[in-house]
This record gives structure tokens, sequence and C-alpha cells, in this order.
């Protein structure tokens, strides 16, 4: 068996003091549980079946999601019995869980869709061979860490696309991607599969700005982060967010953070602690 292009072995664990990780192969018929949840754990199914009672209501985990399960919960997992069953999963004891993690975990969706980030932590971790080093251990730790901040973010960005309109997300997409394209905005419109005036009358109902208003926002944000994180001049940071000239990128800068863009990389770089 293969995750990622990473082999895995059978029924292997990789744990600390503070996280288990592993894989399972359950034969046909496999069952675990009854049992009360310790931790705080996801389960992503690879093949076969898996049915989950928890707390006397049925969850049926589909392929390549991944699924939630809280501390303090009844749960009773039962397998195929037909075929085998494949799955991994990562448990975070609740003493190491971070306490803005658990108040989201409360409140987050039972599922979320397996992103690529979430694959590409979870392979990186059975990459680790046991016995592990103290600083082994540490990476597991972190990374378990990491693959519950990335489910909280693959269920909120799935929240956030289910309330907004189709379109607005493509056009949004695209942005994202080219911001820095001279014919963003065209291309985006053009994304987005809809009429410029539809689309306008959706971001006004949705986003309460323009397309427009939209894509310089983004535009000055991203040059603000380039001024704090790379040594380029100005006027290289206004040509590869797509502004025309430095002084409109210099002046939209202002226009949302207060300051010109040669003051926002001086308090990035030389504000003591505490300071902007």
């Amino acid at each position: 068996m293969h995750y990622n292009g990473v082999k895995l072995r059978a029924n292997c664990r990789l744990y600390t003091a503070n996280a288990v990780v592993g894989e399972v192969l359950y034969e046909p018929g496999g069952e675990c549980g009854p049992r009360m949840q310790r931790d705080y754990e996801l389960v992503i199914l690879h093949s076969g079946q898996c049915r989950v009672n928890v707390d006397g209501a049925q969850r049926e985990l589909r392929a390549d999601a991944v699924y939630l399960f809280l501390p303090g919960h009844y749960e009773h997992f039962r397998f195929a019995n037909d075929r085998q069953t494949h799955h991994s999963f990562c448990a975070v004891r609740p003493g190491f869980m971070p306490k803005a993690s658990k108040r989201q975990l409360q409140k987050a969706a039972t599922h979320a869709n397996c992103s690529e980030t979430f694959r590409n932590l979870l392979a990186t971790i059975f990459k680790l061979s046991p016995p592990q080093n103290p600083s082994a251990q540490m990476i597991i730790d972190q990374l378990s860490l990491c693959l519950f901040a990335e489910y909280l973010n693959s269920a909120q960005r799935a929240d956030s696309e289910s309330v907004r309109d189709q379109a607005v997300n493509r056009f949004l997409h695209h942005i994202e991607e080219h911001f820095g394209d001279a014919d963003c905005l065209l291309q985006a419109h053009r994304a987005s599969r809809i009429s410029r005036n539809g689309l306008i009358l959706k971001f006004r109902n949705r986003m309460r700005t323009t397309p427009a208003r939209y894509l310089w926002r983004v535009r000055a944000e991203r040059g603000a982060a380039m001024l704090y994180e790379t040594g380029h001049s100005i006027a290289e940071i206004a040509d590869l967010c797509g502004f025309k000239n430095p002084f409109h990128f210099s002046r939209l800068v202002k226009t949302h953070f207060g300051v010109s863009p040669k003051t926002l990389r001086h308090q990035a770089w030389f504000a003591g602690p505490g300071k902007p």
C-alpha cells in the first residue's frame, strides 16, 4: 500500500506522549469499540467501508474525506463485512491541543474534504520510521497539530464557499492565482462565466464591494506582504503586484495602511518588540 508515494506499513503507529499517527488495515467484519473517545482524532478512509456510532447517531465515512472525533463521546467503529478496510488516523491528547484550536474544533464540521496539503502532511509523518529520537518526536507532535489546523482550514473554506455564489468563487480563485497579471480583472470576469453586470451585482450583495476594488485591495495587501518579507524595491513590488507605476502602489498602500510603503517597511524591519 502507498499513500502519496509513501509505502505504508500495515497497522503502523508513530506515537509520542502527545500524539499518535497511524494507519490500520482491518480484515472483513472488523470492529473498534465501543469505547470512550479520549483524544481529538482525525480519521481518513482510503478504501473499504466504515460506519461509526457516536452517542447513538450513525455516521457513514466516505473515502478520501477527513472526519473529526472529539473527546468525551462514545464511539463504535464497524468496518466492511465483504472486504478489507484501510484507514489512517491522527490523535492528539487534549492537554497538548492549543486552547484556541479546541474552541474552533468544538464548533467545526464533523468532516471536511481531504486537501492536498493534508495528504502531504500525513505522508511526511509516515516517512518517519520508529523508534524516534526526541527531535523526530517533536516533528510528529507539530505535524499532528498542523493536520488539525489544515482540517479547520478546509472546513472553514468550505463553509465560506457554501455561502458564496459559484461565479464569485471562480472569480476569487482566479484573482488569488493571477493578481499580478495586467489583464487579471478581465480574465477573472471571464472565469466567473457570467456577465460583467451580473458579477458586480453578486459582489455588492455578498462581498459589499466591487470586483475591481477587491482586486486592488488584494494587490495592496500582497504588496505590503512583500515589503515585509522581501528585499525587492518598491518599484519592483509595484510591478509584481500589477500596478502600472510605483506612485499608484504608494497611494493605495497609504489608503489601506495609513503610511507610505517606505514607512511600512521601516516599521516591519526596524520597530522594536511591541511596536507596529
